[in-house]
């Protein structure tokens, strides 16, 4: 991993979810968490993160629940010092792949899991030379990304898509009896997640339809002057009962590398309203499975979203059609792909 998250982040999740699905095929799951990797914008020095290392240990990793069978450590960084030997080494976000593509062949046959398209911090020239690291593969999540990707390198890229855990996001709440009235929305104070306009938009909507109800959710402190009909919870204990009671889910991102939020509200029966962008292309079909509108359009999010408000059925239709579509996007499909492909290349290793 290129650090420890102490909050839940998407990329993390998908990482932790391969962890513990692969230990339940037998696989011997162990994840190091370097203090220093290259190139990402610390808030703190080293010697601070370092000393943080043991006196929180794991602590702060409770958001997700490791099988009792995996093992984690620190290490100061990704180099062969540090890093034991395995069969199989994962990594994910570019600057800790390229570390990994420098490891001795001992460490284990490399894979380079990405996420998206890594180039908001800059350096895009070594993001792509991540890509063509000796005895490194590729695997994007997404479709789309196996295009980028492949316009700068000539190694093959597998796709093994994002997946969502259907034991816990499911349907519990019947989408047809569900107040239409009723939106939730994932908030985040980074910009590229365009929360700002979201309760914009949603404010410009209330004044037209006051009973409408908002539920925010998010990892980061409640936002300033929220006006009271919002509610907001941070780190919500039951994200999927969150979802179940609400009709709509909207999504205001500028760039993802494949969102999850949109993918769980929609196998909870959420129906969804999400940017056209390519984070969100492998599973939003146009009035089909979601409403789509341009990133960062105030008006068109706000037409968006009352018209499932003012149609009902339309509302009804894209959610059942939403939730029908999103099952494909499994666990169990997911980690048989990487199984397969890890036997695969341990079976050619040589």
């Amino acid at each position: 991993m290129p650090f420890n998250a102490r909050r839940p982040i998407g990329g993390f999740k998908v990482m932790y979810e391969y962890a513990n699905r692969l230990s339940d095929l037998g696989y011997s799951v162990h994840i190091t968490y370097p203090i220093k990797t290259e190139y990402i914008p610390y808030r703190f020095p080293y010697w601070i993160r370092l000393v943080l290392s043991y006196i929180e240990g794991f602590r702060t990793c409770e958001w997700f629940e490791f099988r009792k069978n995996i093992t984690r450590s620190y290490v100061k960084s990704v180099n062969n010092k540090y890093i034991k030997q395995s069969d199989v080494i994962i990594a994910t976000w570019w600057s800790t792949a390229y570390d990994v593509g420098l490891l001795n062949p001992d460490k284990g046959i490399k894979i380079n899991l990405i996420q998206g398209y890594e180039d908001w911090e800059g350096h895009v020239d070594l993001l792509h030379r991540s890509y063509n690291m000796d005895g490194m593969t590729n695997i994007v999540v997404a479709t789309y990304l196996k295009e980028i990707v492949g316009q700068y390198t000539d190694k093959p890229v597998t796709v093994i898509p994002n997946a969502v855990d259907s034991n816990k996001y499911k349907i519990a709440d019947i989408i047809k009896d569900r107040n239409p009235f009723t939106i939730c929305m994932l908030y985040s104070i980074q910009e590229i997640k365009g929360s700002s306009y979201g309760i914009e938009a949603l404010e410009r909507v209330k004044e037209k339809y006051p009973e409408l109800r908002v539920e925010l959710f998010g990892i980061c402190p409640e936002p300033e002057g929220l006006p009271e009909w919002i509610k907001f919870y941070r780190n919500p204990a039951d994200l999927p009962a969150l979802y179940n009671r609400n009709a709509v889910f909207i999504s205001n991102s500028f760039t993802e590398g494949m969102a999850l939020t949109p993918m769980e509200a929609m196998f909870c029966g959420c129906a969804c309203i999400l940017t056209n962008i390519k984070g969100h292309s492998e599973y939003a079909i146009e009035d089909e499975t979601a409403l789509l509108y341009e990133a960062g359009n105030l008006y068109q999010l706000e037409k968006g979203i009352i018209e499932f408000l003012e149609d009902n059925n339309k509302r009804v239709k894209i959610a059942e059609r939403g939730n029908e579509f999103i099952q494909q996007f499994s666990w169990d499909k997911a980690v048989m792909k990487m199984d397969q492909l890890i036997k695969e290349l341990y079976k050619n290793r040589n």
